[in-house]
């Protein structure tokens, strides 16, 4: 799935949000601050952890037990597929959102991430 903003929402509003997002109870997102402004404060909502990818660890990843991972398309000496390989070595089955702007082929990222980490659910949200 990809999701991405119009030109003209892009000034006023977030991008719509895929329903495995909107319906997580507990998130996890790993050095994307700009994820908070995306999520909704839902009360049913459990919890969202801020963590780094360098802090992150099986018994971490097995406490939070996250219904969707938030990271960014290029993190700080890292990328998403890095995250990515990361999560599933770890045994995390679930959702991965990777932020990013809009990105000219978008579809070979989605492509490359999917190939490689086929046991995760990956969805690039793309923003302004």
């Amino acid at each position: 799935m990809n999701i991405t903003l119009s030109q003209a929402d892009r000034p006023h509003s977030a991008p719509p949000l895929p329903d495995a997002l909107r319906g997580a109870r507990s998130l996890m997102i790993v050095e994307a601050p700009g994820a908070l402004a995306l999520v909704d404060q839902d009360a049913r909502r459990r919890g969202v952890v801020l963590t780094r990818l360098s802090s992150l660890n099986p018994a971490m990843l097995a406490q939070v037990a996250p219904d969707a991972v938030i990271g960014p398309l290029i993190g700080p000496g890292w990328d998403s597929l890095d995250l990515a390989i990361a999560l599933e070595e770890m045994g995390y089955r679930r959702n991965l959102f990777i932020l990013s702007r809009p990105l000219p082929h978008r579809d070979l990222v989605l492509r490359e991430l999917r190939a490689c980490c086929p046991k995760l659910g990956i969805t690039l949200i793309e923003t302004q």
